[in-house]
């Protein structure tokens, strides 16, 4: 769960070593590897909803913020699932 933009670099460090230590099939590794890159993303799109939330619109920071989180674990469990199929 990230609060904001800023947080995702600890996430998303987090989510490519466990994809790439845990993973060991190369096209589901591959399939992750997208996913995060996708989150990256929207990411910047998060971060410029928090600057117009700044100034009075916090409703789309709001939405993407519940997205990202949302597709934050879905990569969890993705990464879940195919460390135990292998």
């Amino acid at each position: 769960m990230i609060r904001n933009s800023l947080d995702w670099t600890c996430i998303e460090s987090t989510l490519r070593h466990q994809a790439n230590t845990k993973i060991d099939t190369p096209d589901n590794r591959y399939q992750v590897c997208r996913m995060i890159n996708n989150i990256g993303a929207e990411i910047t799109l998060l971060s410029k909803a928090e600057v117009l939330a700044r100034r009075g619109n916090r409703h789309s920071a709001i939405e993407l913020l519940e997205k990202i989180n949302n597709d934050i674990e879905l990569v969890e469990e993705f990464i879940l699932v195919a460390a135990l199929i292998g």
